[in-house]
């Protein structure tokens, strides 16, 4: 008897698994975020976008007084022309058998010094313009005009422009019928809307604890009222 009613349990529990509406929360985020940092020691100069600005990839979106490190590539340019002067020289002379082997090679090498030394000039010099790495927006700006910044310190949050993605936790049990490509609906809380998506990656571990799983959901389509922080509903 005993055993009877346990297996009426299971058959009642699992039919009442089956039948309830399966929901989850969702919280929106970017497949394309990151925090732009300075790479040298400046004074900013123009910040180009402010929050909320839209740019494109390859705009500028802030640079830095660069009369220091443009001085600096100018001497490191002066000292590679005099470098291959002297190269030129001292390639005749040790064809004429005028100078000895050591030497043209001690003059070749300071010729590869000055091109090391005009390349890295010049890498600071391109490191005074911030360039935009894709379509997207600023979401805050952490510095002002005339102000001075150091190495690493952040100068911009920005977010890109492509298809946002959601970042959904369901019980583990769901795994037994929810795979990729799963179609859902997300009612969005700030908005009202019911948005459609797609299941494009499941968590690679369950949480022993709760008995839960991490799934990630990416947007059919673009939104012009969907931003990255919004939260909602999913619907399975």
């Amino acid at each position: 008897m005993k055993s009877l009613i346990f297996w009426i349990t299971i058959l009642l529990s699992t039919y009442s698994f089956a039948n309830e509406k399966k929901e989850a929360r969702a919280l929106v985020v970017a497949t394309e975020k990151v925090q732009i940092a300075s790479e040298i020691s400046a004074r900013v100069d123009n910040i180009h976008f402010q929050m909320g600005e839209s740019f494109k990839k390859g705009e500028v979106l802030l640079d830095f007084d660069c009369k220091l490190f443009e001085a600096q590539r100018d001497v490191m340019q002066s000292n590679l022309d005099s470098a291959n002067i002297q190269l030129e020289n001292d390639k005749e002379l040790f064809n004429l058998r005028s100078i000895g082997e050591l030497q043209y090679k001690l003059t070749v090498s300071n010729v590869k010094k000055a091109e090391a030394e005009y390349k890295i000039a010049q890498l600071n010099v391109d490191r005074c313009k911030i360039l935009a790495p894709y379509d997207g927006k600023v979401m805050q700006v952490h510095t002002n005009v005339f102000a001075r910044i150091e190495e690493r310190q952040p100068l911009m949050d920005i977010v890109g422009d492509g298809l946002l993605e959601a970042e959904i936790v369901v019980p583990s049990l769901w795994l037994s019928w929810l795979k990729k490509e799963y179609p859902i609906k997300i009612k969005i809380d700030e908005t009202a809307q019911i948005l459609d998506a797609k299941i494009i990656s499941l968590g690679a571990t369950v949480d022993a604890v709760s008995q839960t799983i991490a799934l990630k959901a990416r947007f059919n389509q673009k939104y012009e009222s969907l931003i990255a922080g919004m939260s909602g509903v999913v619907s399975f």
